[in-house]
């Protein structure tokens, strides 16, 4: 998000909330055309090869659409990569991490996202609790979508929380407006290309933990 700057309710907000600054943007004041409501249970249940289809992918709670999910969208699986307690095995991790995030903002949703985040993680917990407070207040999020590109590694150090490795992420996001049911615009943010975060994770049981997450720029 070119520069991090303060902090809206949408996918701005992950540039917002890395800056720690306290300057919103100009909200976009507006309107779209009403977006029709898309109940849950019309989702397909994706299904990883060699499963049943009788066996769900994701955590239970893990919503399978929403207003901004793409035609024939679904969740982000769990990489196999990620399984490995290796350095390569936490940026596959990041990456799905990321994509997590993005789900939560298809689905104004943050249920998934929460499943991988530790509680010394105060970015993580933040924007899971905007997202939340959209949701509550019957807004959700149009566009704001995620691209993430490949992780690398990157030092732990001078990160305090506890972390096994350390992954620098970049990732570009389309342009978002927050809105409610008749299209009302609250706020919005353009796109973003190159937004540099960093990631850190521990393990947990039988997955990772991300105990960390900054702006890198």
């Amino acid at each position: 998000m070119g520069a991090w700057r303060a902090v809206p309710v949408a996918i701005g907000a992950v540039a917002l909330l890395l800056a720690g600054c306290t300057g919103d943007p100009a909200p976009n004041t507006s309107t779209v055309s009403p977006v029709a409501s898309v109940p849950a249970s019309s989702a397909s249940v994706s299904v990883s090869p060699g499963a049943s289809p009788s066996v769900r992918p994701y955590p239970g709670d893990v919503p399978l659409t929403g207003h901004n999910v793409k035609p024939g969208e679904k969740p982000p699986l769990y990489p196999a990569a990620a399984r490995a307690r290796t350095q390569d095995g936490a940026n596959a991790f990041a990456e799905f991490y990321m994509r997590t995030l993005d789900w939560a903002y298809a689905t104004t949703n943050p249920s998934y996202m929460k499943h991988y985040t530790g509680p010394s993680c105060g970015l993580c917990t933040g924007l899971a609790t905007g997202i939340s407070k959209t949701a509550a207040a019957k807004h959700w999020y149009l566009g704001g979508r995620l691209t993430v590109h490949p992780a690398t590694a990157t030092p732990i150090g001078p990160v305090t929380a506890p972390a096994d490795f350390c992954s620098a992420v970049t990732i570009d996001e389309t342009a978002f407006s927050t809105v409610d049911r008749t299209g009302k615009v609250f706020t919005g943010d353009g796109a973003h290309t190159g937004d540099g975060l960093k990631l850190c994770v521990r393990t947990s049981q039988n997955a990772w933990t991300v105990t960390y997450m900054s702006g890198t720029k």
